[in-house]
């Protein structure tokens, strides 16, 4: 058995015992192993999770949550909790998450608990109307990166710096918010080249490249930072530095933490938002846009799949989906240039 859940769950025992565990001290355990944080996801997995508890406790009548035993936890209840969420309301694309949290706590706990079986395995998600996810024109790329230089030369302090180069960073990369922020400088090439060991959701790793115009605000950056670190480190050490974040904050920091140099997941979409000019920014929509102009160039959407750290290539492909206007302006061109070879 995994030492991760031993804390609760305890050296292996038989299945009848594992059904009559109590299913939220459970549910608490995988949200500590797997979503603990405020980052969009784990709130999101914390959120999904509460609710089908309380629909749980409403459905087999308990008293109260933690009257509820693992054995409450079945297909029929997993399907009901569906069903539910749809009837009330909820849209397909949320029901479709909350039982994908579902899925992933059930085979975590099928691969440590002796004799369960995924409650959600057989679940089917509603069915949706696959579209491609929202990104940014290049037109408003260019006025938001505009922005961004406009702000960081006239109130050239190094918090407008370190926000333009986080900006950037996003939409050269494509990484995600809770990546980028993590990022430690042992990770980053001397080069500054390549981004080793970058920690993706699905707790895999993986390299991420710098394009060369990029390579060259980061450099003034880390100029800019090492001259903000003296303020804590007179004499900052290469092995100190190096577990330190790429991108820091001063805010409440101490020298005997690293970590806490770290920018904050809320501040990071502040950060973000605040370059918006006609679309709402947040650092996922980044992530959309970088994804889209790559296809966009490259057509090879494997290339975009290990680009954006995928590990199935069926997530990456809803950036290929397109719209009814779309649709029809291809086969219109599509007619004209069949009726321009027959002339």
């Amino acid at each position: 058995m995994s030492e991760k859940l031993a804390p609760l769950l305890g050296e292996a025992r038989p299945s009848d015992s594992v059904a009559a565990m109590p299913l939220g001290g459970v549910v608490r355990e995988y949200i500590r192993l797997y979503a603990e944080g405020v980052s969009h996801t784990a709130r999101a997995k914390q959120l999904d999770t509460d609710k089908f508890l309380l629909f749980l406790k409403r459905y087999r009548r308990a008293q109260d949550i933690d009257c509820l035993k693992v054995s409450d936890w079945d297909f029929s209840a997993t399907q009901r909790f569906v069903d539910e969420s749809l009837k009330s309301g909820e849209a397909p694309a949320t029901v479709s998450r909350r039982l994908a949290t579902l899925k992933h706590m059930g085979r975590v706990l099928a691969e440590r608990l002796p004799g369960f079986i995924n409650p959600a395995r057989e679940v089917r998600p509603p069915k949706q109307k696959q579209t491609r996810p929202q990104s940014i024109s290049a037109a408003e790329v260019g006025a938001i990166k505009e922005c961004a230089r406009d702000r960081s030369s006239q109130e050239t302090s190094f918090a407008a710096l370190r926000n333009e180069t986080l900006l950037t960073l996003f939409l050269d990369t494509g990484l995600r918010a809770d990546e980028l922020r993590s990022i430690r400088m042992s990770q980053l090439e001397p080069s500054l080249e390549w981004i080793k060991q970058v920690r993706t959701k699905g707790r895999q790793f993986r390299k991420v490249y710098i394009t060369e115009q990029m390579r060259d605000s980061l450099a003034l950056y880390l100029k800019a930072r090492a001259a903000e670190l003296q303020r804590f480190f007179p004499n900052l050490s290469a092995q100190i530095d190096s577990k330190l974040p790429l991108f820091i904050s001063g805010f409440k920091a101490s020298t005997s933490d690293p970590k806490s140099f770290e920018l904050g997941a809320k501040s990071i979409w502040r950060i973000i938002r605040s370059f918006s000019v006609d679309t709402k920014l947040h650092p996922h929509l980044l992530r959309h846009t970088y994804a889209t102009e790559l296809l966009d160039v490259s057509r090879d959407i494997r290339l975009v799949a290990q680009a954006l750290g995928h590990s199935d290539v069926r997530v990456t492909m809803r950036y290929t989906e397109r719209g009814d206007e779309e649709v029809a302006q291809a086969l219109e061109k599509a007619r004209e240039n069949k009726r321009s070879n027959h002339k």
